[in-house]
């Protein structure tokens, strides 16, 4: 598509964009729901029940640096740090069988990799993707890159850590009571 966004067809084939239509009662919106995909500035990235990337947004090719083109209908384990790949292929086979996660309303925070192997602190949303049929037909993932205030929360987490050991807290005066009281 040239857009950063492609999405793969039933059979596999990438499509293109879809057209507004004509707005009637009857006519899916498919060209609205692709638009906010393209348009997002957040990384949109979804993938069938077996784990193959379907569609990989403009905001996926620059958070992960590979275009659309080299992701789309490749493995998640282009962006899964090699160390949790067996962690995560776990939980999702779970998910993909069961049709439930426990992180549909949490924000989750994990590494990821980039092209160039370096690595990245991403947060991100999932929702699970069903069929007309109410099977499941995959899991979307909106993932905003953190990596830059992760190293300044260490950073800052650091600097604590070496001030509470430098100035230690004094020992608390024990309370004593209000003058004129008895106690």
């Amino acid at each position: 598509m040239g857009d950063g966004s492609e999405t793969a067809g039933r059979n596999g084939t990438k499509t293109g964009q879809a057209t507004p239509g004509t707005g009637a009662a009857d006519e899916p919106e498919a060209w609205l729901a692709q638009a906010i995909v393209r348009e997002s500035s957040e990384a949109v990235v979804a993938a069938d029940p077996d784990g193959i990337i379907l569609v990989w947004n403009g905001g996926a090719e620059r958070m992960f640096g590979h275009t659309a083109a080299e992701a789309v209908g490749q493995s998640l384990d282009l962006i899964i740090p090699e160390k949790q790949r067996a962690r995560h292929n776990k939980g999702y086979e779970q998910t993909m069988a069961t049709g439930r996660t426990r992180y549909g309303d949490t924000l989750l925070g994990v590494p990821a990799t980039h092209k160039d192997g370096h690595r990245l602190s991403i947060e991100f949303t999932v929702a699970l993707l069903r069929d007309a049929a109410g099977r499941i037909a995959g899991i979307s993932a909106i993932m905003r890159e953190v990596s830059e205030r992760r190293a300044t929360e260490k950073a800052l987490r650091m600097r604590l850590a070496e001030l509470e050991r430098r100035f230690p807290d004094p020992e608390p005066e024990p309370e004593s009571e209000p003058e004129g009281m008895v106690p």
